[in-house]
């Protein structure tokens, strides 16, 4: 009868072994603890932010359901709502849009954000607090406004004074301090501005075809009819463009972006737990080339190679199991930086706490991504042959036979990708997707992370001069030392450095290319909700100030809606995320002429006079919609129906206010329709503050957007992003580091006995002390030379291929990346093995 190992005996037989291993394996569990600390904390506030969002879904929608349009209702939709009006269906409407306001302290005008509510019955849940606390239908009405506390700072105002918007004075009756429905508002972004519908009316801001979000609160009656479904369903049927959401779930816009980022920083997370993953198996790998003694004598007294792997495998995960339990709570932290970085921008409380589901899922991806990478040395158990013991080859290394590592590392590549799957938000066939992608793109950047490490390895070896010191020589040898795990620590650390210093590129480049000055021919100056009947006033009154340096470019819009292409209706079309923008109104205009430096990729502009429904479509729109000269396009324009033959596709050459439309009709298409008037310009940037202050003085409606103003808000949202990614990628570098200091503790045996034998030649510990620390400091080094060329390719290939921005190479940051690495790696490295030189010749020699 053969012999049987229980599990249970395997564990107890395994936790021994790791009781006296204490301090390497230490490592071992802080590398996988910095992974699943980052991929828990993600999708712990991932997950706590959307059951708060759940259970807040009222308060913060301030209604049970709401419903969010870009233009007035038609008649037909004004009749739906009155409709539910009579069947006790409350309503309130919010409007959102920009404009221009100015104080007496300072007369030059500021962009800010304008919210028009009625405060008799807004919000339906939830309350407005405002400083000095009084109930917001107490502080508002026509002649008064309530302001973000920025908006105060800005314009040299204080509670009582007076804002001028739109031409009228409106006296501030307090400071917002909370609104609940500010993370479902359309524009959330600059100085805010809170008024009554009666204020707003008195600007004159609105008007037919006026670019603005008017939002709709629903309240239901309590009796339960009609319910929440069927109101939402003659909701969708009478405004199938508006974005529809009720209490029973999230909001779409913010969920949408919410999976996105939890998906995005969930992936990064998964990176710094491969790397911990490498280390748990670069650390397995040490222990097992010790333990060749062991496993040679277990096997010749009747232990089956199944039996030994069986010791060894409960090892691994009681190792991941420590490290995702470590990590968890770990994690909690990681979760609870979180709302401090969002604060800003949201006002409601997403406190983190030790969510169950995303720990118990970090620890379970920590233990399977753990024994995935653990696989091939554990296999090389059963090439360990029973004569080992006899021959004390202390060389030999366990290998795999046959094919079985081969199946080993595709099994790692397949289980990775796998968790990659699960850790994606959307459909399966999102999962599917990230987890191809997620697979190849860590086959390909690991692999080539290890042909680099591996040549420059190689050249060290080969190509050091013989000539150098013997510190130096002696430590560069080291990255050689039997059973050194140098290759894959500067793999794992290289990863870090490449991850993080690409994302801090990409940043710079982006911000690099928002700040960089304009070319001379493109506008710096928009203005926006020009009066048909003022249009000729406004561009006189700009050509005669000081600083324009061209003519102004004035266009118009009109909101239109695709309802078909060749004869397909918009809803059938496989339309996905942002090409989901074409199931909504978009803007449109005419051209008579191609506008400037454009490029006709297919078919032509139509000829001078020709009035046969035509439009020219841009190139991205063309290829979401799958359009070609020739196609049929069928639009619905202010409740008429109009069908266009699509002339040809363009490309923009510059950054002109034309570029900004997708679609252009030939004249005479839009006649009579309401329109929205453009216009834009170049001018002296001294100059702009001057223009904004006479526009706003003779036409108080028209909105001037200061690009530089403009640019400096992008700036700011880019760097919160940044941030954000900086500090999870960061995790990678972390990872790394754990996962050098765990090389360097797999060789603590091996290290202990070089010791013993210089000093037994004479040499001191100061000696030995620079021969270790020019092999930790050699192995930052490459991995941050490695890391940071690879992060210059990549950060080009993102910035150059992805966001069409100019990459520029920036020594300063390499070196900085380098330098980095290597401290990182010099203290990793002598925090794992500084008890070493303090061992006795003595000690070792009658281990021996």
């Amino acid at each position: 009868m053969k012999p049987r190992l229980p599990w249970s005996a395997a564990i107890r037989i395994a936790w021994r072994e790791l009781r006296a291993a204490r301090t390497r394996f230490l490592f071992v569990i802080l590398s996988v603890a910095v992974g699943v600390g980052s991929l828990t904390g993600v999708r712990g506030f991932s997950h706590s932010f959307r059951g708060m969002l759940l259970r807040e879904a009222r308060t913060l929608m301030a209604a049970d359901l709401t419903a969010r349009i870009f233009a007035l209702p038609t008649p037909e939709q004004a009749a739906t709502l009155s409709a539910l009006e009579h069947r006790g269906v409350e309503r309130t409407w919010i409007t959102e849009t920009v404009t221009m306001a100015s104080s007496a302290a300072t007369p030059d005008p500021l962009l800010i954000s304008v919210k028009a509510v009625d405060p008799r019955v807004y919000p339906f849940y939830g309350t407005v607090t405002l400083d000095p606390p009084r109930a917001l239908r107490d502080a508002l009405d026509d002649q008064t406004v309530v302001v973000s506390s920025d908006l105060l700072m800005r314009l040299k105002v204080r509670t009582g004074d007076n804002l001028r918007i739109g031409g009228q004075d409106f006296r501030i009756a307090g400071v917002v301090v909370r609104e609940p429905d500010r993370m479902t508002g359309s524009l959330n972004v600059g100085p805010r501005a809170m008024i009554t519908r009666e204020g707003l009316d008195r600007t004159g801001l609105i008007s037919v075809g006026s670019r603005a979000s008017e939002r709709y609160l629903f309240r239901l009656p309590a009796a339960g009819t009609p319910g929440v479904s069927e109101v939402r369903w003659i909701l969708k049927r009478a405004f199938p463009e508006a974005t529809i959401a009720d209490y029973r779930e999230t909001h779409p816009v913010i969920t949408r972006g919410l999976d996105r980022a939890t998906t995005f920083l969930s992936l990064i997370a998964l990176i710094a737990l491969v790397i911990g993953a490498m280390g748990v198996a670069s650390a397995m790998h040490g222990h097992l080339q010790q333990k060749l003694d062991s496993i040679a004598m277990m096997k010749s007294i009747g232990a089956r190679s199944s039996q030994v792997i069986r010791i060894y495998t409960a090892q691994t995960l009681m190792l991941g199991l420590a490290g995702g339990a470590v990590g968890a709570v770990f994690g909690v932290a990681v979760a609870g930086a979180f709302p401090g970085m969002i604060a800003k921008y949201f006002s409601v409380d997403a406190k983190a706490g030790l969510d169950p589901w995303p720990a118990a899922q970090g620890i379970a991806i920590a233990c399977l991504v753990t024994l995935l990478f653990t696989v091939p040395p554990l296999l090389g158990i059963r090439a360990v042959r029973p004569a080992l013991v006899f021959r004390r080859d202390v060389e030999t290394s366990p290998g795999g036979a046959g094919a079985l590592p081969h199946l080993a590392r595709a099994a790692i590549l397949l289980g990775t990708g796998a968790v990659a799957a699960t850790l994606t938000e959307g459909s399966w066939r999102d999962a599917l997707r990230t987890g191809a992608v997620f697979t190849a793109a860590l086959a390909i950047g690991v692999g080539l992370l290890w042909l680099a490490a591996w040549l420059l390895l190689r050249a060290l070896r080969r190509f050091t001069p013989r000539r150098l010191p013997a510190t130096l020589r002696h430590g560069i040898a080291n990255l050689h030392r039997p059973g050194n795990q140098a290759q894959a620590a500067v793999v794992a650390l290289g990863v870090g450095v490449m991850f993080t210093l690409t994302v801090f590129l990409v940043e710079q480049a982006l911000v690099r290319q928002i700040r960089a000055s304009a070319p001379t021919d493109v506008p710096n100056v928009f203005l926006l909700d020009i009066p048909a009947a003022q249009r000729r006033a406004v561009v006189d009154l700009i050509q005669a100030q000081p600083g324009v340096m061209s003519a102004p470019d004035v266009a118009f819009a009109v909101a239109a809606r695709i309802t078909a292409i060749d004869g397909v209706p918009t809803e059938r079309l496989p339309l996905r995320d942002y090409g989901r923008r074409f199931l909504r109104t978009r803007s449109v205009t005419e051209m008579e002429a191609a506008p400037p430096e454009t490029q006709i990729l297919a078919g032509a502009w139509w000829l001078p006079g020709d009035r046969s429904p035509q439009v020219c479509v841009n190139e991205q729109s063309a290829r979401v919609l799958a359009l070609h000269a020739g196609s049929i396009i069928d639009w619905n324009i202010w409740s008429h129906a109009v069908r266009t033959r699509v002339a040809c596709i363009e490309r923009a050459g510059s950054l002109q206010l034309a570029a900004s439309f997708e679609f252009f009709f030939n004249p005479g298409q839009l006649a009579g329709f309401p329109a929205v008037i453009y216009g834009s310009l170049r001018m002296r940037p001294p100059d702009v503050a001057a223009l904004e202050r006479v526009v706003y003085q003779r036409f108080p409606t028209v909105t001037v957007v200061n690009v530089a103003d403009v640019m400096q808000i992008v700036e700011e949202v880019v760097d919160r992003i940044a941030l954000v990614i900086r500090f999870i990628s960061a995790f990678t570098i972390l990872a790394g580091a754990v996962m050098v200091a765990s090389s360097v503790a797999g060789t603590r045996f091996r290290r202990m006995r070089e010791v013993v034998i210089l000093k037994t030649l004479g040499a001191t510990r100061r000696r030995i002390a620079w021969i270790f620390s020019v092999e930790f400091l050699a192995l930052g080094a490459l991995a941050g030379l490695m890391g940071s060329l690879l992060a210059s390719g990549f950060a080009a290939l993102v910035s150059k291929r992805l966001l069409e921005v100019q990459f520029h190479f920036d020594p300063t940051a390499y070196a900085l990346a380098i330098l980095l690495a290597t401290a990182i790696s010099g203290g990793a490295g002598w925090a794992a093995s500084f008890r070493v030189l303090g061992r006795k010749p003595l000690e070792i020699l009658r281990a021996e």
